[in-house]
């Protein structure tokens, strides 16, 4: 029987000898090394579609003027793309005109089909015979309907293009300080050096005439007609070829 309790005796030892040592492990608080878990990069999906860019404010094309439905309001009858957002009005008022600034906001790069609009504005103090100046350059009569009147030259405007009365209302858009010097002028197209502030030079602006009246396509530095016919190749050089520089 002896060969049986030995082995038992060999084997209670070593239980007890591991079980001590687990024992020492504990009471010393000697650390392990354990293993970590593997380490994970975090799966960025990129957007699929680019951010639309933001409308921006743009100025409505004004046609036409008419009395609204009492003497306080008129309604602006405007062109704007069919896919912008819809005009607004911002009226200010003064004893001698009502000034309208109308925009609509779209994407620039936008090209869609003009439809007409109408934009109701309304008046602290009646219309009467005060002008609606729409975007700070065409006025409108609203006590005339839909005759058109301008900021210069009034509602009844001189017949000869180049009459003192259309180029002064040249030079008060550039807000010229001084009057210019008219160099050639026919009734489609106007030269004319514009002196904007005291001290400086004469700027030469080249005209074509328009709805609403001179309307500049070019500048010159120098005489003679080639810089004014490199914006406007139709330009008869009749009006420019023997000018000197501004000046």
């Amino acid at each position: 029987m002896s060969r049986f309790v030995k082995p038992a005796l060999w084997m209670f030892g070593a239980l007890a000898a591991g079980g001590l040592a687990f024992w020492l492990l504990l009471a010393l608080d000697i650390p392990y090394k354990s293993t970590a878990a593997p380490e994970t990069t975090p799966v960025t999906t990129s957007a699929t579609t680019s951010a639309l860019p933001e409308p921006v404010e743009q100025a409505a094309w004004v046609t036409g003027v008419r009395p609204g439905p009492d003497d306080h309001s008129a309604v602006l009858e405007v062109q704007v793309p069919n896919c912008a957002e819809a005009p607004h009005a911002r009226v200010t008022e003064a004893d001698n005109r009502i000034d309208a600034v109308v925009s609509y906001r779209a994407e620039q790069d936008l090209r869609c089909p003009q439809t007409p609009v109408d934009v109701p504005i309304k008046t602290t103090a009646p219309i009467g015979n005060r002008p609606v100046v729409v975007n700070g350059s065409e006025a409108w009569p609203v006590a005339a309907g839909r005759q058109q009147c301008y900021l210069v030259v009034g509602c009844n405007p001189p017949a000869d293009h180049c009459d003192r009365a259309w180029i002064a209302q040249v030079e008060s858009l550039a807000e010229a300080e001084h009057p210019g010097t008219t160099r050639a002028c026919d009734q489609s197209w106007l030269i004319h050096d514009l002196q904007r502030h005291s001290g400086q030079a004469p700027n030469r602006v080249a005209y074509r005439w328009a709805s609403y009246g001179w309307a500049s396509f070019a500048s010159a530095q120098g005489g003679g007609c080639a810089e004014i016919l490199a914006a406007e190749p139709k330009f008869p050089t009749s009006l420019c070829e023997k000018l000197a520089p501004p000046g």
